[in-house]
């Protein structure tokens, strides 16, 4: 195993870019939000590689670290593999290597920070204070388990007093604006289970910020609501902003029935023509419309929402029918 001493030159390195990105989060300047956020992100991937650099074996060019990988027989004829080339291991690598070694790391915190880095370096050219209360959030969550129970350090020790209190109050903000949100959020009385699932992942349509809550409760149907981002101030109706969150509600869902078979959960709805009809429920998340025809007349098969100008049968039946006549 590499012996090598935690004062490497990838722990420096992951050191100074989450506390440059800590002290860019600081900054008056605008433009250095981003680079924020780079940074935070970038430390932490450093952290994850610093810690397969302690476990790659001596003389295997890091091994753990590279993309590449070639075996080659030692002098004692045993079988050895070593690292090839200066190209490192990307993120889905780090999570194989981790799970493979038993490592342990908060990758659902790790994903929704990536998401926001991802959003911000696409669609942004700042970051708001709620965005960057946000990324420190989710960078303590996942920065306190791994240092301490991976790294055997201490974030105080390790990233420095100002910065790891300064990530400490920046996600107490946090919390405390998202779980007033999340109250108001409870408040609110959903149609179905489905939709109440979805809420969840309601966000703002201008900074992605999940700290929105409703500024019209008191409405007839849900599809009257309308929220208020408490990051950047932003209003918005339901119907701007659910077809993001089904999206990524039922993302999971979609994916494996695309790679691995089966039927989506989600369809074509004739009522709003957007991807938010519920096939299990039968009903539309997004503008909650329903099939008037929900099964064939002859053979009860379920219908779809391309069977339903077919008048109650199912293709098969309709064509029939054509046939016969």
């Amino acid at each position: 195993m590499n012996t090598t001493d935690m004062t490497s030159k990838l722990l420096e390195n992951a050191v100074a870019a989450i506390q440059l990105g800590v002290e860019d989060s600081q900054s008056d300047d605008s433009k250095r939000s981003l680079s924020a956020v780079r940074n935070i992100y970038a430390g932490i991937l450093l952290l994850f590689k610093e810690r397969l650099r302690q476990l790659c074996p001596e003389g295997s060019n890091e091994v753990l670290l590279k993309d590449r990988v070639a075996s080659k027989l030692g002098e004692d004829g045993r079988l050895n593999f070593i690292g090839v080339g200066v190209k490192t291991v990307d993120v889905q690598g780090i999570k194989n290597h981790f799970t493979s070694l038993g490592i342990k790391a908060d990758w659902k915190r790790f994903d929704a920070l990536n998401k926001l880095r991802n959003d911000l370096e696409h669609y942004y050219s700042s970051a708001t204070s709620a965005q960057l209360q946000e990324v420190l959030a989710q960078a303590c969550g996942v920065l306190y388990a791994f240092i301490c129970d991976e790294l055997s350090s201490e974030p105080r020790s390790l990233l420095g007093e100002h910065v790891w209190t300064h990530m400490l109050a920046q996600t107490e903000l946090y919390d405390k604006e998202l779980l007033f949100c999340r109250e108001k959020m409870s408040q609110l009385s959903w149609p179905s289970l489905e939709l109440s699932d979805v809420a969840e992942f309601l966000h703002c349509s201008n900074c992605e910020s999940k700290l929105i809550v409703p500024v019209n409760a008191d409405v007839q149907s849900v599809v009257e609501l309308a929220f208020k981002c408490r990051g950047c101030g932003t209003e918005m109706d339901f119907d701007e902003i659910v077809e993001a969150a089904i999206d990524e509600a039922y993302f999971g869902e979609t994916y494996i029935s695309m790679t691995d078979g089966g039927d989506p959960p989600l369809d074509w709805c004739e009522h709003c023509g957007r991807t938010t009809f519920h096939v299990e429920s039968g009903q539309c998340l997004a503008c909650l419309g329903g099939h008037k025809y929900r099964t064939c007349a002859v053979c009860h098969t379920a219908l779809g929402s391309a069977e339903q100008h077919l008048r109650g049968l199912c293709g098969y039946h309709h064509h029939m029918l054509a046939k016969d006549d």
